[in-house]
């Protein structure tokens, strides 16, 4: 496990925009024991080496609750991660398929998370900025591979930057409680994460 979640050092050891996750968190959320998400999904683990060096990984997921209760026959995948080489990600995305088809799921869908709450998606423009925590940071490649391997655009998130000067606190304030009010939204203040997790 330490070896799926260190690879993306190497990969992106000379990318300034990549922003690398908390390494014992990171192995922590693939435990069964630790992450409550393995009660109702599981995970299978995949490395691929090239002339004995690691040169990808992918994550295999079934979301039972999709699956049983809203009947998506979804296979997912994500923490894929691979080199700019073809063979590589198709041989990774091959086995998820492997594993999608023994389970009769229909389709595939990622790189996602766990659930609809993780991360989501490739990076298909600015590649020149730093990652944010919404998605997993990409080269430019990963796009031109999964197209090649016949995967399509399902979303696209634009995301914008802006400068944030001469704000109007008060302004924000007013629509922070007219959102509050209309959709019943409260906010909550958590000092332990046994109280977060529910």
């Amino acid at each position: 496990m330490k070896q799926f979640v260190l690879f993306p050092f190497s990969l992106y050891k000379h990318n300034p925009y990549w922003v690398p996750p908390i390494v014992k968190d990171e192995i922590a959320s693939f435990d069964p024991a630790k992450n409550p998400v393995f009660q109702n999904a599981e995970a299978q683990f995949f490395i691929a080496f090239k002339n004995g060096k690691i040169v990808g990984r992918v994550a295999a997921i079934i979301n039972w609750i999709e699956v049983e209760k809203q009947q998506l026959k979804k296979m997912r995948f994500g923490w894929f991660d691979v080199i700019d080489d073809l063979a590589v990600s198709k041989i990774l995305l091959n086995k998820v398929k492997e594993i999608g088809l023994e389970n009769n799921l229909l389709f595939m869908e990622g790189p996602v998370g766990f659930n609809n709450l993780d991360k989501t998606g490739i990076l298909t423009d600015g590649f020149e900025h730093i990652g944010t925590m919404i998605t997993w940071y990409n080269p430019p490649y990963y796009k031109v591979h999964l197209e090649q391997l016949g995967f399509v655009k399902e979303k696209e998130y634009l995301e914008n930057k802006f400068a944030f000067k001469n704000v109007d606190a008060l302004y924000f304030n007013k629509w922070s409680t007219v959102v509050k009010k209309r959709y019943q939204l409260s906010a909550m203040e958590f000092t332990k994460t046994k109280d977060l997790l529910p």
